[in-house]
C-alpha cells in the first residue's frame, strides 16, 4: 500500500480496562463510569487521544436504564465527538464495531474512534442482597430509554411457554447435538469441554482483569457438585458464562498517519487486516441443524483466507466462550496449530462475561499479547445471540498486504450452503424422534423439566417439554453412557395443557395405577375418592392432574352418567391446596401449574354435561370447597365445615368459588362468607342453600349413592341436556333468551336425536321401565 491508502490504513493504538471489585456494594461504580474509566485508562498511553476522538460507539449495555448513555459518557469525559451511537446488543457487537470503525478511517470519514463498554451486573446484586443503595444515575423510564437492535431475542410462543427463552438453555441444544454427530457419548463430550474450560481457567488466572482467578482444573469444571451445580443438560455451573461482573473495556483505532503524527512508536501499533460475519435465522427452531453452524463455519473460512489461506499462520486467537459449544465448533473448522490457545482473556465463565462486552476485553488481551511478541497474527472471532451473529477479524503487527474489503458479509455464502429448514408444527400429537435436547435444572440443581426438540413421522420439526416427574425419560436424557439423539418417544398434551414427549411407545395411562385417588365404577355410576388422608386430601398438581385424567374418562365414557366424588377418612373431602407442598415447591424454584380443567379436573370444566355430586365427607377448605361448588349437588356429613380462608394465608379463592358462591346462595351471604373467611357448618351450609342434604358421617356415601340412582333412573340424555340447558341458561342476558336459545345447546339437539327421546314414550305406553341407552 502506498500514499493516501497507507496513511489511512487503520491501526488500533491503545485499549484500556478495569475490573471493580469494592468491599462496600454501595461504592461500585455505575456502568458508564466504569467505561469512562477504561476510556480514560486507554487514553494514558496517549494524552491526545480524548480530545481528537470524532466518534464513539458504546456497546449495548443490560446493567442500567439510561436515557442515552452514549451521551452521559461524553459529558463525563468532557467530550463531543461528531459521532456518538448507541450500539446493539450481542456478543460479536465490539468486533464488528472495531471492523465498522476500521472501515470508516479507511474511507477517510474518520480518524480516531472508540469502542468501549462495560457493565456492573455484580453491583447490582450485592447491592440488592445487601439492601445497600446505589448512588447512581437516576433510572430512565422504561419508556424513555434508549432502543437498541437485538435487544430480545426472536422467539416463538412454544419456546417461551417452554422457558426456553435464554442462551443457557439454548446453547446445550447445540452441544447435545454435536457430540452425536461426532459419535461421543454425553460423559466424552463434556470431559472435552471440562478439558477445553480447564485451557481458558488457566489464561484468566494470568489476566489482572479477570474475574475468577482460581483456575479449577477439568476435573473440577465437569464434575457436577454442591458448588458446580448443573444449569443446563449437559452444562454445570463452571461451563456457564459468569455474567455478575463489574467490569469495561475501552479500544482506540486511528489511522496510521494520525498515530504517526502524534508520535504512538510503531512497535505498539495493531494492524487490522480485514474479517467476515454472518448470520442464522434469529429464532433458533428455524435453523437448519443443530450440530453446527453454516453462518459461523464460512465466517471463520474466510478469516482463515484472509490470513493467506492456511490457519497455521494465526499465532493467537479468542474464541467467543459463553458456552463450550462455540468453541468447540469453530476450532473444528479452523484446525488452528497445537500451540495456539483458544484465548488469551480466559473465557466468559472465568474472566467474566460483562454481557454484550466481553470481546472489548478480548481485543485488549489480544493486543497486548501481541505487543509482547507473543506471535504476529491474532484472531478474534466474537458471536451474538445464540449461535446467531458471528464476526471475525484478523489483527496483527505487521501491515496488511491488502486494503479492507468495503463488505465484510460473507452472508450469500452461507444462505446457499445452508440446509432445508424443516417445516415447524405447534399441533402435532403423535410419535417423534430427538433431534437434540437439554434439561433445565433450578437453582438448586434439581430437575425442572427437560426439553425436546422432535421430528415428526413426517420429518417436521415441533419441541416439547420433558416432564420432571417422567423419570424414564429424564433418565434417557440425562445419561452420560448414550446419547438419546434419534430415540423415538411419543407426543401428547398433558392436564395442563403442555405438549409432552415421553420416551419409548405410547403409554397407556389409564393402565397406570392411581397414585392420588380411587376409582370405582358400579353400573354407571363412577365413585372417585381423593386418597391423601395423611395430607387432609390437600391437592398437589400432580394429584389435580390424576383428578383431571379421571374426569376425562368419565366425561368420555358414555356408559358412565353419574360421578361422586368424595376424600379418604372422616376428616376431611379436601383441604384445598397442598401449601406445604407449594412452600417447598416454590422454595425449590420449580414452577406452581393447575391443570386447564382447574383443582381436580373440576373447577374449569365447562363443557361437562354429566352430574357430578360431592359426598363432603369433612373439612372442604378452600380449593376444597371450590371443587364442591363444582359439583352439580352436595351431600354433606353432619361434621362438614365449609370455607374460603384464602384471605387469611395472603390469598385468593380464584378456582371459581368467588364467582360459584354468590350464583348458588346470593350476593349478601356470599359476601359474608367471603370477607369474613368464617367457616360455615353443614346445617348451615343447608340453610344458606349450596348443600342439597345432610346426614350423619356414617350414611354420607349411601346418601350420595342414594341421589346417583335417582339421577341414573332418568334419562341420562335427558339429565345432560337439562344440566346444560340451566348452565348455559344462566349465561344468557335474560330468560327470554335463555328460553329462544335453548334449542341451539349441544346437548339439547343430542337429546333429541337419541335413542332415549324415542325409548321414554315408548316405555310409558308399553306400561314398562324405560331401558336408558345414554346414546
Amino acid at each position: 500500500m502506498k500514499g493516501t491508502a497507507a496513511a489511512q490504513t487503520p491501526v488500533i493504538i491503545a485499549v484500556g480496562e478495569i475490573v471493580d471489585r469494592p468491599d462496600d456494594p454501595a461504592k461500585a461504580l455505575e456502568p458508564v463510569a466504569l467505561m469512562a474509566e477504561a476510556l480514560r485508562r486507554a487514553a494514558a498511553e496517549t494524552p491526545a487521544v480524548l480530545g481528537a476522538l470524532d466518534s464513539i460507539d458504546l456497546v449495548g449495555q443490560v446493567t442500567w436504564r439510561y436515557r442515552d448513555p452514549v451521551a452521559l459518557l461524553c459529558e463525563k469525559l468532557s467530550i463531543g465527538p461528531a459521532r456518538a451511537q448507541n450500539a446493539s446488543m450481542g456478543g460479536e457487537t465490539p468486533i464488528r464495531l472495531l471492523h465498522d470503525a476500521a472501515l470508516r478511517i479507511a474511507r477517510g470519514d474518520s480518524a480516531v474512534a472508540a469502542i468501549v463498554g462495560g457493565e456492573a451486573v455484580n453491583a447490582m446484586g450485592k447491592a440488592r442482597k445487601a439492601k445497600a443503595k446505589l448512588d447512581w444515575t437516576p433510572l430512565a423510564p422504561k419508556e424513555e430509554t434508549v432502543a437498541v437492535d437485538f435487544a430480545s431475542l426472536p422467539m416463538r410462543k412454544a419456546s417461551k411457554k417452554l422457558g426456553m427463552t435464554a442462551p443457557v438453555h439454548i446453547y446445550p441444544l447445540y452441544e447435545n447435538a454435536f457430540q452425536a454427530a461426532r459419535g461421543q457419548t454425553p460423559a466424552e463430550g463434556r470431559a472435552a469441554a471440562a478439558e477445553l474450560w480447564a485451557d481458558y481457567a488457566k489464561v484468566a488466572a494470568s489476566n489482572e482483569t479477570a474475574w475468577l482467578r482460581s483456575a479449577p482444573g477439568a476435573a473440577e469444571i465437569g464434575t457436577p457438585s454442591e458448588s458446580n451445580r448443573l444449569v443446563a443438560f449437559p452444562y454445570p455451573k463452571l461451563m456457564v458464562a459468569n455474567p455478575s461482573v463489574n467490569q469495561a473495556a475501552a479500544i482506540v483505532v486511528a489511522s496510521l498517519e494520525w498515530a504517526l503524527a502524534n508520535g504512538i512508536p510503531e512497535e505498539r501499533l495493531i494492524y487490522i487486516w480485514d474479517g467476515a460475519a454472518a448470520q442464522e435465522p434469529g429464532d433458533y427452531l428455524e435453523r437448519d441443524r443443530y450440530d453446527q453452524s453454516t453462518a459461523q463455519r464460512v465466517v471463520l473460512e474466510q478469516a482463515v483466507e484472509i490470513a493467506g489461506g492456511d490457519a497455521s499462520a494465526i499465532d493467537l486467537a479468542e474464541m467467543y466462550s459463553c458456552f463450550p459449544i462455540v468453541p468447540k465448533m469453530a476450532l473444528e473448522t479452523l484446525k488452528l496449530r497445537p500451540d495456539v490457545k483458544p484465548t488469551v482473556t480466559g473465557g466468559l465463565s472465568f474472566f467474566g462475561g460483562p454481557m454484550n462486552n466481553y470481546m472489548s476485553h478480548g481485543v485488549c488481551a489480544m493486543v497486548r499479547e501481541l505487543r509482547a511478541g507473543k506471535g504476529t497474527t491474532g484472531l478474534l472471532y466474537g458471536q451474538g445471540g445464540v449461535v446467531s451473529k458471528h464476526h471475525a477479524l484478523l489483527i496483527s503487527t505487521r501491515p496488511p498486504e491488502k486494503t479492507l474489503s468495503p463488505d465484510y458479509s460473507v452472508q450469500a455464502r452461507a444462505d446457499a450452503l445452508r440446509g432445508s429448514v424443516p417445516e415447524f408444527t405447534e399441533t402435532y400429537e403423535g410419535a417423534a424422534t430427538v433431534e437434540t435436547h437439554t434439561i433445565i435444572y433450578t437453582p438448586k440443581g434439581e430437575v425442572l423439566h427437560g426439553v425436546v426438540i422432535a421430528r415428526t413421522v413426517d420429518g417436521q420439526r415441533t419441541i416439547a417439554k420433558v416432564r420432571r416427574d417422567d423419570d424414564q425419560s429424564i433418565l434417557v436424557l440425562s445419561s452420560l453412557d448414550a446419547n438419546p439423539i434419534g430415540t423415538s418417544g411419543h407426543i401428547r398434551i398433558d392436564a395442563f395443557g403442555a405438549r409432552i414427549w415421553e420416551a419409548g411407545e405410547k403409554r397407556d395411562r389409564r393402565a397406570a395405577p392411581h397414585r392420588f385417588c380411587l376409582v370405582e365404577r358400579d353400573g354407571p355410576i363412577t365413585l372417585v375418592t381423593i386418597n391423601r388422608p395423611d395430607a387432609m386430601n390437600a391437592l398437589t398438581p400432580y394429584a389435580n392432574e390424576e383428578l383431571a385424567e379421571v374426569f376425562d374418562d368419565f366425561q368420555a365414557d358414555p356408559d358412565q352418567w353419574v360421578a361422586i366424588l368424595t376424600g379418604a377418612g372422616d376428616k376431611a373431602f379436601s383441604s384445598g391446596n397442598d401449601l406445604k407442598f407449594t412452600a417447598q415447591s416454590m422454595a425449590a424454584g420449580l414452577p406452581l401449574e393447575t391443570p386447564t380443567k382447574g383443582f381436580a379436573g373440576l373447577t374449569a370444566r365447562w363443557d361437562n354435561n354429566k352430574p357430578v355430586i360431592a359426598a363432603v365427607n369433612g373439612i372442604a377448605m378452600g380449593g376444597g370447597f371450590e371443587i364442591a361448588l363444582a359439583c352439580d349437588l352436595i351431600i354433606a356429613a353432619e361434621g362438614a365445615v365449609f370455607a374460603l380462608p384464602e384471605p387469611k394465608v395472603g390469598l385468593a379463592a380464584l378456582a371459581g368459588g368467588l364467582h360459584r358462591l354468590p350464583r348458588q346462595i346470593g350476593l349478601k351471604q356470599a359476601m359474608g362468607m367471603i370477607l369474613t373467611a368464617r367457616r360455615v357448618s353443614a346445617a348451615e351450609g343447608l340453610s344458606l342453600g349450596f348443600v342439597n342434604e345432610v346426614v350423619p358421617q356414617d350414611e354420607l356415601l349411601a346418601a350420595a349413592r342414594r341421589w346417583a340412582d335417582d339421577i341414573a333412573a332418568c334419562s341420562p340424555m335427558s339429565i345432560r341436556a337439562s344440566k346444560e340447558a340451566v348452565m348455559k341458561g344462566l349465561d344468557e342476558s335474560d330468560l327470554a333468551a335463555a328460553y329462544g336459545n335453548q334449542t341451539r345447546y349441544p346437548a339439547i339437539g343430542a337429546l333429541f336425536r337419541s335413542d332415549d327421546v324415542r325409548e321414554g314414550p315408548l316405555a310409558f305406553a308399553q306400561k314398562r321401565p324405560p331401558v336408558w341407552k345414554g346414546r
